[in-house]
């Protein structure tokens, strides 16, 4: 193994829950795109249904067992409507183009915080994902509330036109929901990486503060 392949390992496995959490989030988005072709074309067509409810059981309940559970954690968390869906294999992936697009990109958030420089403090961690220019930029109103605006400004094109076609002014298009859940994705990641990378270096931080201790103890005698 190559010294920069050692260096990006070691990068990856820092922090282990950020790590394991990255693996299980890259199983989840590849077996969106898989499931749809374990299928025969039609099995999972024009679809209507709720969000945070299990409403096409009757249907998924007859698929292999892999692609059942993942249709199944789809029908849990997105309606599943057809006509907001991306269609591979002639059947709707699990989740619809806005929620497809924030797991993608989930992944790229994670990734960031976990090769940015660590602290304990998770608005910090989160600037140093950014490049150097963005991070001094917004760096000049405090870490912790330079965090919450990055968020929220990566949330922001959902909720203008998540709201906006809820409220009926409007009907977003596949091209808009991945374009608005791309950044959504990212700094959803970027903040659930932000929080394990510093909880790892806290943790860091009390287990060397504990050493000193046990150090001067042994000084002292």
């Amino acid at each position: 193994m190559t010294a920069l392949a050692m260096s990006l390992w070691a990068r990856l496995t820092w922090s282990k829950a950020a790590f394991g959490l990255l693996l299980l989030n890259l199983v989840w988005t590849a077996s969106l795109f898989v499931a749809p072709f374990t299928i025969p074309p039609g099995s999972f067509a024009g679809e209507v249904g709720g969000a945070n409810m299990i409403d096409h059981a009757d249907v998924w309940g007859t698929f292999p067992p892999y692609t059942a559970i993942v249709y199944a954690f789809g029908d849990i968390q997105c309606h599943q409507l057809w006509f907001r869906s991306l269609w591979l294999n002639g059947n709707q992936m699990p989740l619809d183009a806005r929620m497809t697009s924030m797991y993608v990109f989930a992944n790229l958030g994670l990734l960031a915080a976990m090769f940015a420089q660590p602290a304990v403090s998770t608005g910090q961690v989160i600037l140093n994902a950014l490049p150097r220019r963005l991070s001094a930029a917004f760096g000049r109103i405090g870490a912790e509330r330079a965090g919450v605006v990055i968020i929220v400004l990566g949330l922001l094109p959902i909720a203008v036109d998540g709201f906006t076609q809820l409220f009926g002014f409007r009907e977003s298009t596949d091209e808009l929901r991945l374009l608005t859940g791309a950044p959504g994705g990212f700094v959803g990641g970027l903040l659930v990486g932000a929080m394990l990378m510093s909880i790892r270096q806290v943790s860091l931080d009390i287990r060397a503060m504990r050493a000193r201790i046990a150090r001067m103890g042994q000084d002292a005698r």
